[in-house]
Parts: structure tokens; C-alpha cells; sequence
């Protein structure tokens, strides 16, 4: 029932009663004028009955012209569909490195997929995990492409159904993703403080050069390193920052298969929904905005972007350079920017501030990626000594004759 009905919603022409008592319609007919064929019934039921079988016919004729059709022949069709709904090709780029890396050169792309089985879907997933390692995540990432590739051959009448939706990989054969060690995902106290001192240094030697002013901001507004280039004067209100652009790269295709990266732009949408958010700015961020605009109003470059050099916005592989050029001159481990956005939300975490708030400064929409891959603890082996030798001996307990001040 649920099926006669989706063809019914599906059929384009007009269902009426004629006055002859009769119940009419059309169906498609290309060698009727218009390519329509006119239809008539005593019996609502029985015009419908016609009309269903009539698509019926249409979809099993489909079949046995797209019977030998493989993922290899749908992909490129798939690939310009997927690039219809969305404005970022550095997505479409992405699906593109997935399917070289995953797809070309495997035996599992020239099979037809009419000929696929849950059974075969089944094994050719549990193969991927067990012999490559993977991660949930790359998997999903891996899988992605056979899944919404699948969905749509179904949708467009090449398959019945994609039985690759009833494939589910037991999560314990997915390897675990060891945590990161903290001295490479956030810079400490002392690290942060010499880095702005530094790049405070360069600022002073060069006042018409914002760019290491952004190096600093970031460490008080925690924005992705493509949104901080991309922010706008007029993003800017109170303590206030709008976000709801970055920047992103730019990339060409001949063939709708190969992409190549050729530069990069600034568009009107962040990496996610929860991308496009309110930050508030702290009093520090605020200064140094201010200092920013003087800086654009001496330049005449004022009410275009806060970062720009002759009025074009900067990119982001040049506050990517400065921090690089700081690190190796005060002989710390170098971090990207990103990591400055980690060491934000650690900060934030270390000082109590509620997850939710966090989650939505930060443009999370889940607080699991908030403390699953950014949470770090910043302290140096020596302060969590102190910390822990503070939490866990603070009174004079006295177990075994033992207090903090006792002698043994």
C-alpha cells in the first residue's frame, strides 16, 4: 500500500471524473501528441490499478537497461548530484580523495550493483575495516561513498533497494583512537603567554601589519583559522563577533572526477550550521580589535575586513607562517592555528565554564566533539604535581600516622 501510493503522489497528470461518468487521466506515451496517452476507467480503483502498473512496467524496463551498471558508472553521475546540494567543492574534493583512496583499483567498483546482496555488502565492509584498521570515523568517511552512491541509484530507479543500509559493523572491531598527547594539541600557560609577547614584538616593529595581532586574537576568540581571516569590521558590535564566513579553497575539475586545488575565497557560510554563532569577546580581544581598526583607519582600508592588506583579506597560510616563525624562534614545539583554537576550549574547560557555552562558542553541535577532540589539559608535569599534591592532601588526614607536615 505504502508503495501504490508513493507512484500515485508521483504521477504528474490530473485524476478526474469526466461528465461521462468516467475516470480519466494520462499517462506518458511518446508517440501520442504531447507524449501523453489518455486513460479512462468506470472505477477510480481501477484507473489507479492502470496508472501503477503502467510505472511498474517503467521501473522493471529501468532495471534491464541499467542491469550491468556498476559503482564505477554511477559515481560520476552521483558526484554531480551531491555537487547540486552543497557550495563547498572542498566537500566535493574530499569525496574525491575518499573514492581514490578507498575505491579505484578494487574489485568492488566494477561489480554490477544490481548484483549486490547484504551478504556481499556485508562481507566487502567487515573486509575494509578488518584489513585496513579503521577508525569509526574513517569508516564512516569510507563508507559514505557506497551508502549515499546506493540511495541514490535507488532513488533514480537503478536498484530497487540499497540493501547497503542494512549493513551494521559491530563497533568493537573498529579501532580505538588512542588520545593525543596534550604537549601536541595545546600550547600550555607559559607557551601562550611568550607567544603573544612575541608576536606583540613583531606588531610593534612593523604597526602597519596586522598579522600577528590575528595570531593573538585567536587565543581570545577561539575561531577556526579560516573564520578569524574572513572576519568583517562590521561583524564586530560591544564584546560582541557575528561568524558566518570563512575561508575556503577553490577547485577545478575537467572531468567531474579530478579535482585540483587553485586557490582559495572567502565565502558566505561556515563549516557547519552550528559554525554560524555569536562569540563574546573578551576584554583583551577587544583591545586588540581596536588597535586593528586604528591600524585600517591609518591604512584607508577601515569597514572592509579586520585582517587585510590593501583591503584584500589575508589568508590564512599567513598567520599559519607567523606562528610557525614565533615558535621556532622561542624553541617550542610548533602548533598550527588550530591548535590555538584547541587551547581556547581547554582554557575555557579548565575554568569551569559551562559545556553547553562552550559548545556553542566554539560552532560545536555536539559537546561530544567538544571534549572528545579538543579538551587538553595545558598544565605543565609540575603544575599537575602541585595540583594533585593540593586535591588530594589538603588536610591533615593523619592515615597511618601520616599528615602533610608529619615527619616519618
Amino acid at each position: 500500500m505504502t508503495k501504490r501510493k508513493e507512484l500515485l503522489e508521483k504521477h504528474p497528470h490530473k485524476i478526474w471524473m469526466g461528465k461521462d461518468g468516467y475516470w480519466h487521466s494520462y499517462l506518458y506515451d511518446e508517440t501520442k501528441v504531447k507524449n501523453r496517452r489518455p486513460i479512462k476507467k468506470k472505477r477510480l480503483e481501477d484507473l489507479e490499478d492502470v496508472i501503477i502498473d503502467h510505472y511498474n512496467r517503467m521501473q522493471k524496463e529501468n532495471h534491464k537497461d541499467n542491469i550491468d551498471l556498476t559503482l564505477k558508472d554511477i559515481y560520476p553521475e552521483w558526484l554531480k548530484y551531491k555537487g547540486l546540494h552543497t557550495k563547498a567543492s572542498s566537500y566535493i574534493k574530499r569525496l574525491t580523495t575518499d573514492w581514490k583512496k578507498y575505491y579505484v583499483g578494487t574489485s568492488i567498483v566494477d561489480i554490477p550493483i544490481s548484483s549486490f546482496t547484504k551478504s556481499s555488502l556485508d562481507i566487502w565492509a567487515h573486509s575494509m575495516v578488518k584489513n585496513l584498521d579503521l577508525t569509526k570515523k574513517q569508516y564512516m568517511n569510507m563508507s559514505h561513498i557506497m551508502r549515499d552512491s546506493l540511495n541514490y541509484a535507488e532513488s533514480v530507479g537503478y536498484i530497487e533497494e540499497n540493501l547497503f543500509l542494512k549493513v551494521h559493523i559491530n563497533p568493537k572491531l573498529f579501532r580505538k583512537m588512542k588520545k593525543k598527547d596534550p604537549r601536541t594539541q595545546v600550547y600550555t600557560e607559559e607557551e601562550q603567554k611568550l607567544i603573544l609577547e612575541q608576536a606583540w614584538l613583531d606588531f610593534q616593529n612593523n604597526l602597519d601589519d596586522t598579522t600577528p595581532l590575528a595570531v593573538m586574537l585567536a587565543f581570545f576568540i577561539g575561531t577556526r583559522p579560516g573564520e578569524t581571516v574572513a572576519i568583517k569590521e562590521s561583524d564586530v558590535f560591544d564584546n560582541y563577533l557575528d561568524i558566518h564566513r570563512m575561508e575556503s579553497g577553490v577547485f577545478e575539475t575537467k572531468d567531474g572526477v579530478e579535482y585540483r586545488r587553485i586557490g582559495v575565497e572567502v565565502v558566505e557560510y561556515t563549516k557547519s550550521e552550528a559554525g554560524e554563532r555569536r562569540i563574546i569577546i573578551p576584554t583583551y580581544g577587544i583591545r586588540l580589535i581596536e588597535i586593528i581598526k586604528e591600524v585600517n583607519r591609518c591604512n584607508n582600508t577601515s569597514g572592509g575586513y579586520l585582517f587585510n592588506k590593501e583591503g584584500k583579506p589575508i589568508k590564512e597560510t599567513a598567520v599559519s607562517w607567523r606562528l610557525e616563525k614565533y615558535c621556532k624562534h622561542l624553541g617550542i614545539l610548533h602548533k598550527s592555528p588550530h591548535k590555538i583554537r584547541k587551547t581556547y576550549i581547554s582554557t575555557l574547560i579548565d575554568d569551569g565554564v559551562n559545556i553547553d557555552t562552550i559548545r556553542r562558542l566554539a560552532g560545536h553541535e555536539d559537546e561530544r566533539t567538544t571534549y572528545g577532540s579538543y579538551c587538553y589539559d595545558r598544565h605543565s608535569s609540575k603544575q599537575i604535581e602541585a595540583q594533585l599534591e593540593n586535591a588530594l592532601c589538603m588536610k591533615e588526614i593523619g592515615i597511618f600516622g601520616i599528615g602533610r607536615n608529619s615527619a616519618v
